[in-house]
Formats: C-alpha cells, sequence, structure tokens
C-alpha cells in the first residue's frame, strides 16, 4: 500500500505571519501616507533642481530614507505592541541618552542638534518623539491617579525632562510640537479638563517666563519678525515674506511642476525641508495644498478610528498619541508657512526632505499599523475614560 508523502514547511522566516497582518491594514490609511509620500518626492524634485547637487541626488536619498522607514514599518509588524511596550524604560533611557550625548558632539549650525554617522545625520529629538509616546502609554495605561491633580505630576515630568533636553539642543520648535501630544493623551486617558487647563495656564505663564531666561536671541527675533515683519523683511522675516508671497502667487491651481523656477522659490532658505508646504502652493495651487491636506486629514481620521475600535489602554493611547505627533507636526509646519506662527524649523511629516523626520514618521504609521492589525473584532465602541 502506497503511503502519500506530506511534505511539512522547511522552518526559517515565513511571510504568512506578516501576510495576515497587512490583510487587516487600514487601506485608507497606508493608501493616503502613499499618496503624501508621492507628493513630497514631487516637491522636493522640484524644489532641489536648482541646488547645489543634483535633484535627483535628494530625490534618491530621500527615497532611501523612505525604504528604510518601510523596513522601519515592516520590522514593527513582527513584534506585538504589548511586547515594545515592556521595554518602555529601556527606550526612555536611551533616547534620553541620545539627547544628552549629542551636546558633546561638534555645533552645526550653532546647534547641538545631530550626530553626524557620515552617510546620514542622526537627529535624537525626531526619535525621541514616539519614545514619549511608548513612555507615558506604559505608565498610563493602567493608572487611575492621573484623574487627580497631583496625580498628573509624573506623567509631566517624564516628558518634560527630554522636551527641556530638546530645547536646549536648540530644537524649540519640536519641544513645542510635543506638548500638545502630551496633553491630548492625558486627556484620552481620563485626566480631567480642568486639570488640564490649569496646567496649560501655568505651561503659558512658564513660556513668558522663557522669554526672559531661556530663549536666545535669533529665537525671540524670529518671534519679533513674526509680530512685525515689515521691520525684518531683510532679515529673520526674509523667509516668512518669500513663503507668504510664493504661496498668494501659486493662485489657485498653481504654476505647475517646476512653473516656480524664476520665482520667490528660488530666494527661499530650507525650501525642500522646512518650507516645502511653500512649493507646493507655489507650483500646485490651492488645489493641490488643499489635497494635501485633505490625504493628512484621512490619516488623522483612520488613525482615530484605530483608536476607537481598540479596546485595550496601552494601544490606544499610543494610537491617539501617533495622531496627534502627526496633526500638531502638520499644523505648525503649514502655520509658519503662511504666517500664522513663528518660524520654527519643524518639517511636515511624510513630505520634508530629512532622514530623521520621516523614520520618526514611519515609526508612528508602523505603530499605528501594528494597533489595528493586533485588535479583536468588536460590536461596539467603548469611550476613552
Amino acid at each position: 500500500m502506497n503511503q502519500s508523502l506530506v511534505t511539512s514547511p522547511a522552518p526559517g522566516f515565513s511571510l504568512a505571519p506578516l501576510l495576515n497582518i497587512f490583510r487587516r491594514v487600514d487601506a485608507m490609511l497606508v493608501g493616503s501616507v502613499a499618496l503624501i509620500l508621492l507628493i513630497g518626492l514631487c516637491f522636493i524634485a522640484s524644489a532641489t533642481r536648482d541646488m547645489s547637487g543634483s535633484s535627483l541626488g535628494f530625490v534618491g536619498r530621500q527615497m532611501i530614507f523612505v525604504m528604510l522607514g518601510l523596513g522601519v514599518v515592516i520590522g514593527l509588524q513582527r513584534i506585538h505592541y504589548l511586547q515594545i511596550l515592556r521595554h518602555a524604560s529601556l527606550l526612555y533611557l536611551v533616547g534620553l541618552l541620545l539627547l544628552c550625548g549629542v551636546f558633546l558632539t561638534p555645533a552645526i549650525k550653532g546647534a547641538h542638534c545631530w550626530y553626524n554617522l557620515y552617510i546620514i545625520s542622526l537627529e535624537p529629538s525626531e526619535l525621541m518623539k514616539p519614545i514619549i509616546i511608548i513612555t507615558l502609554a506604559h505608565y498610563l495605561m493602567y493608572r487611575d491617579s492621573y484623574k487627580h491633580l497631583t496625580g498628573l505630576f509624573v506623567p509631566l515630568v517624564l516628558a518634560m525632562v527630554p522636551l527641556v533636553l530638546i530645547a536646549k539642543e536648540p530644537q524649540l520648535g519640536t519641544a513645542m510640537a510635543c506638548m500638545p501630544v502630551v496633553f491630548i493623551m492625558l486627556f484620552a486617558a481620563g485626566a480631567r479638563f480642568r486639570h488640564l487647563a490649569l496646567m496649560m495656564f501655568f505651561g503659558a505663564c512658564g513660556m513668558v517666563g522663557m522669554w526672559f531666561t531661556v530663549l536666545k536671541p535669533f529665537q525671540k527675533a524670529r518671534v519679533l519678525a513674526w509680530w512685525d515683519p515689515e521691520q525684518y523683511k531683510l532679515g529673520e522675516a526674509w523667509q516668512l515674506l518669500r513663503a507668504q508671497t510664493a504661496i498668494g502667487s501659486g493662485g489657485f491651481w498653481g504654476k505647475g511642476w517646476g512653473g516656480a523656477s524664476a520665482s520667490h522659490i528660488n530666494l527661499l532658505p530650507e525650501k525642500h525641508t522646512d518650507f516645502i508646504f511653500a512649493v507646493v502652493c507655489e507650483e500646485g495651487g490651492l488645489f493641490l495644498a488643499g489635497l494635501l491636506l485633505v490625504l493628512f486629514f484621512l490619516v488623522a481620521l483612520a488613525g482615530l478610528g484605530i483608536a476607537a475600535r481598540t479596546r485595550e489602554p496601552a494601544g490606544r493611547l499610543i494610537a491617539v498619541g501617533c495622531v496627534a505627533m502627526l496633526c500638531s507636526q502638520v499644523l505648525i509646519n503649514t502655520g509658519v508657512a503662511i504666517g500664522l506662527l513663528p518660524t520654527t524649523g519643524l518639517t511636515l511629516p511624510f513630505v520634508s526632505y530629512g532622514g530623521s523626520s520621516i523614520m520618526s514618521s514611519f515609526i508612528a504609521l508602523g505603530l499605528l499599523i501594528n494597533i489595528g492589525s493586533a485588535q479583536e473584532p468588536v460590536l461596539a465602541k467603548e469611550d476613552f475614560a
């Protein structure tokens, strides 16, 4: 009697778990990010075509950053987010060491913000943003002390220690962008609004005190230039005025890709990083700029949908924190470009050129996908509190 031969799969790496995960990925989230990345690559190429080093070089490096980011997203799917939470303390310690160590490196453009790794410059403040989210989620997930005013002390200290180091680099814009993330996570965890309002009041008083004690002369000049740009039009307000002129000149449909070659964009410093939104507005017009903002809105909507469907408290808080991180960065970057906020040096997620910034955004995306794919089907939503 012939025996049927049964072959067993060879041991080793299997794509099956990853395929199962990506079958449950939110299509709106991934599709919106993909379109944002495509828009970013197109306008980085346009913004850098007349810069030293060909635009192909900038786009090529950005594509390498994107591929590395995709690798990080895939790698995060191999680890359940609850396992990542178990190492939150270690991640927090490593992040603090990186933030402290950067002060031992030579200053670049007058700031201690980067590790020069020759192949790539590592900006620890960008990596610290998702670490703060993970750390706060780990602390808050099974506690209710934050529902009392005194219980807010520990989570605020956990957040403020790295933020003070980031502000000292100085990267005040990055530190300020993280503050809404902290308050939104505390509110989502169930902290009382009146307590958070009181903390925001003291925070506002602290910012007034920072003007006299912490802010450097160039940071004060940025605020004064934003308040009275005409007085500083040949100095600190130069970027702001050029960006506003470029945005206004684009009209509704824009000048077309490459149509801004002889215009204000060429006079705009950091046009491929901090002011990429001005390039999008001038060449793509209000139509494409609006489309880009709609795509970011869809990313936020998908992320909040993941948070709303997640019963596990830590996963819910991480999802809310990642959405808050991306949204605060979008609001500040675009607010600076159109003149609603002082110049901060903050990039636009998935759009601006830069390795550390895009890696931070991809880590947030990877965490959202991880949480969204790990959850069990539910028949009803639960409140955040």
